[in-house]
């Protein structure tokens, strides 16, 4: 084994023998300053011969190496050329090494660019230059008022269903926090809201062909609508109170067969496109159809049976005598209206006879009222005499109220066309005395029409004297002896 010698020689050997190693000379540290020196020059010489070709510098170092040196210089020679080889290596390869960094950017984009009130708006930012490898940051910031954002990515919404009408902007940070600078990028994008349309119910009327119908006829209808908004409209679901409606769109028809009379209520819908909706109803009157026209003979009945008072002499009839005050031109009136009444009946079974009576006003209220009953009720019993039903009858009594006017009975007297001009103003002449022969009478009305008798008195009646009473009672003068004067009440 070799041994570290120091400069004195050493033995080596195992007893057989012994021998000496001279040590070669230890380099001191000049020469390890020359190994440095010439080192650092032959590197300097190798990157000048790549580059120039200059390769002489590497010879003059290597002559300046002695014997000792040789293995040392030529190990570091090698080093240098490996570690120049690689650098240049590098620089040839990569161009850009020397360059200043490329800043990432961002773009962002919305879709749709314009929207209605309510409607959301999509934006989406696209990145370059960052880092593919790393995880990058999304911070979304709306303008004031332009609505609220929802998301954390790449990609946002934009909720515009509280936002004013108007153009804003979203804006886009993208960070990425891996790296220590150049590590942000920002965008924006616009987008226009526009206002709500406006959104007005349509408009619409019914009209019909008719407004007042008899039971079973047909009504034809009618529906417009409009949409102020100038929207598409549609009329439908047509709907009726009574009877039956059928139709489709704007027209139906209303059949009223079977219904009881009065209104229907008729009402239709109308939807535009955007689902509003509105309603319009009318009535229609269902009545009873009208009679038929009266038979000619029933108008010549009806003018009979209303155009005749009874007319009856004064205070008849009396308590003591009830059947009593009939005359003969009354008695005959009665039997004709008797008659044309049962055959009234036969085409008007639900009329009546309505009797009312009165007297003069020259008794007392009770006596008066009395004495209209008797006499009201004489005339129901001999209608009843001649067949007619008693259940067809009604009657009142008035007494004294209602008594008839001056006036009145003087417009009756000159109307009368059966007067002539002499019985006219004779009538006229004892005017007090034809009033209070007109007030003693019995009114009979028709129901079914309800027109009162014409108050005539029957002035050519061969007993109008007796009705009247007073040429009558001068007759009576000249044929019986006078009787003593007693005072009495006579209506």
């Amino acid at each position: 084994m070799l041994q570290q010698l120091s400069g004195t020689p050493a033995r080596s050997g195992s007893g057989h023998g012994t021998f000496w190693v001279k040590p070669s000379p230890q380099p001191h540290f000049g020469h390890l300053f020359a190994l440095r020196r010439d080192a650092r020059l032959l590197h300097e010489s190798m990157r000048n011969c790549f580059t120039t070709a200059a390769c002489v510098a590497i010879g003059l170092a290597v002559t300046r190496l002695n014997k000792g040196r040789v293995v040392t210089s030529m190990l570091i020679l090698l080093a240098v050329s490996f570690i120049s080889s690689y650098a240049f290596a590098q620089s040839d390869s990569d161009p850009k090494s020397d360059a200043p960094p490329v800043a990432p950017a961002a773009t962002c984009s919305v879709r749709p660019n314009e929207v209605i009130v309510g409607e959301p708006v999509t934006a989406t930012v696209t990145t370059s230059n960052f880092n593919p490898k790393h995880t990058l940051t999304y911070v979304w910031y709306p303008s004031n008022g332009g609505g609220k954002v929802i998301g954390k990515d790449m990609t946002a919404q934009i909720e515009t269903t509280n936002a004013a009408p108007s153009s804003y902007a979203v804006t886009a940070y993208v960070t990425d926090a891996e790296e220590q600078e150049n590590n942000v990028a920002s965008c924006s994008a616009s987008f226009t809201i526009k206002p709500l349309p406006p959104r007005n119910l349509p408009t619409m009327s019914i009209s019909a062909s008719a407004m007042s119908v008899p039971v079973g006829a047909t009504v034809n209808l009618s529906a417009n609508c409009t949409s102020p908004d100038g929207v598409p409209v549609s009329v439908a679901s047509w709907t009726a109170s009574g009877g039956t409606v059928s139709g489709t769109g704007g027209s139906a028809a209303l059949n009223t067969a079977g219904v009881p009379p009065g209104a229907i209520a008729v009402s239709v819908t109308c939807t535009d496109s955007r689902g509003l909706s509105a309603q319009a109803s009318t009535e229609v009157m269902v009545e009873n159809p009208p009679p038929p026209p009266p038979k000619p003979e029933i108008e010549v009945m009806e003018a009979r049976l209303s155009l005749h008072s009874i007319y009856f002499p004064t205070a008849k009839p009396p308590i003591s005598n009830p059947n009593a005050g009939l005359v003969v031109s009354q008695r005959e009136t009665l039997v004709a209206l008797a008659a044309d009444f049962k055959k009234y009946l036969e085409s008007k079974p639900e009329a009546h006879l309505i009797l009312e009576s009165y007297a003069d006003p020259r008794g007392p209220a009770e006596y008066n009222q009395k004495l209209s009953e008797r006499r009201v009720d004489r005339v129901r019993r001999f209608l009843v005499e001649q067949d007619v039903s008693e259940a067809d009858i009604d009657t009142k009594a008035f007494g004294a109220l209602h008594t008839l006017s001056e006036a009145e009975v003087k417009d009756a007297v000159e109307s009368n066309p059966q007067l002539s001009p002499e019985e006219r103003q004779r009538a006229l002449r004892n005017m007090r005395t034809i009033v209070l022969a007109s007030d003693r009478r019995v009114d009979i009305t028709l129901s079914t029409t309800g027109q009162s008798s014409v108050r005539q008195f029957p002035f050519n009646a061969e007993d109008a004297l007796t009705l009247i009473g007073g040429r009558e009672g001068k007759m009576k003068k000249k044929t019986a002896k006078p009787a003593p004067k007693k005072r009495t009440n006579t209506q």
